[in-house]
């Protein structure tokens, strides 16, 4: 069987040889799973130190590169502390979290800082994206979840995703200086598709708190990379093929960048993958544009909610959004055959049309 020479081509052996060659590839929308910590000497006095640890329902590694192991597993402690105190405050999963209080009284007098910070990062994000992004689409979500392993949806439950609907709107989530409300009974918030950004944010604002210059955070589809100030220094990224999660399709080049990347092949709800866990606000549904979604932007929580709002924008809107915004970005269709992406992608494998 014919193998090409391109090494554009990430089935080509001079492109696994080139990859191997780069050291560790962190994995876009799909991470593989181990535990305990690895040591690893990469040259003369230089170390690679990494950790993994569950978190937020998925596994969080942590990589630090550096000549002192036991300063880079204190830092990899301090971001991990930092990622697990913050997740606490964002989590919708524990009753007694703020997030929790906020959906079930409807209102919160005084807001912990994580949590502010991320409704107005969420808030912003709803503004620009004309509602593509809109964390009151619980009610919908909620009901999704008591539907998996339907076939279909038959009339009944369209006019109960149809009702529910109408509890989404965030224009009537309202955050204060001090205290969060909801001006509608029956309204709830998800940050699903945003807290695992700004948790990343925290933990590498912790590595670079403890002095590490070179480090990853790789929370599944959420990752960020800092490289220090020389501009050789680079980490590779592999982006999973949402046909084959067992196959890089991509990988890009992140330096001093955060990378989000939401799918539609890991969550899903119906058996034919038509309701999935990114709900499109304007509509009550899952989106059917594509199937992945990736976003490169400076910080982790604009990459995580960018990613989630594309799925709810046509390809038109998806590349002026992220062009006027300076974001990178590669779109994968539905039935993954066709991809997309911006022009200063850092694209290094495998291949996408301009759009």
């Amino acid at each position: 069987m014919h193998r090409s020479s391109d090494p554009s081509d990430l089935r080509s052996p001079e492109r696994r040889r080139w990859l191997k060659q780069t050291g560790q590839l962190a994995l876009a929308g799909g991470l593989l799973a181990g535990g305990g910590w690895a040591v690893l000497k990469r040259k003369q006095n230089l170390w690679q130190v990494r950790r993994e640890r569950t978190l937020m329902q998925t596994s969080v590694a942590v990589t630090c590169l550096s000549d002192d192991v036991q300063a880079a597993g204190a830092a990899i402690e301090a971001a991990f502390a930092r990622m697990a105190a913050t997740a606490a405050e964002l989590t919708r999963f524990d009753p007694a979290s703020p997030l929790s209080r906020l959906n079930r009284d409807g209102r919160l007098a005084l807001v912990p800082s994580n949590l502010h910070a991320v409704l107005r990062e969420a808030l912003s994000l709803s503004a620009l994206t004309g509602g593509a992004f809109d964390v009151t689409v619980l009610p919908v979500l909620r009901y999704f979840e008591t539907l998996r392993g339907v076939s279909g949806i038959d009339a009944q439950e369209h006019h109960s995703i149809d009702r529910r609907e109408q509890l989404v709107g965030w224009r009537d989530l309202a955050l204060d200086a001090r205290g969060a409300r909801l001006l509608r009974p029956g309204m709830a918030v998800t940050l699903d598709g945003i807290a695992k950004g700004h948790v990343v944010d925290q933990g590498i604002a912790a590595l670079r708190a403890a002095g590490i210059e070179y480090g990853l955070i790789d929370a599944g589809g959420d990752i960020q990379a800092i490289c220090g100030n020389d501009p050789q220094r680079h980490w590779n990224v592999g982006i999973v093929d949402p046909r084959d999660v067992s196959r890089v399709a991509a990988v890009v080049r992140v330096r001093n960048a955060a990378l989000s990347t939401s799918g539609n092949y890991r969550v899903f709800f119906s058996t034919d993958r038509r309701l999935f866990h990114i709900v499109n606000p304007r509509t009550g549904y899952s989106p059917q544009s594509y199937s992945s979604v990736t976003v490169v932007a400076p910080r982790s929580v604009l990459a995580d909610g960018m990613s989630t709002a594309a799925f709810s924008l046509e390809l038109p809107q998806l590349s002026a959004l992220m062009a006027a915004q300076d974001h990178q970005w590669l779109a994968f269709s539905r039935t993954g055959e066709k991809r997309w992406r911006s022009r200063e992608l850092p694209l290094i494998a495998g291949t996408a049309e301009l759009a």
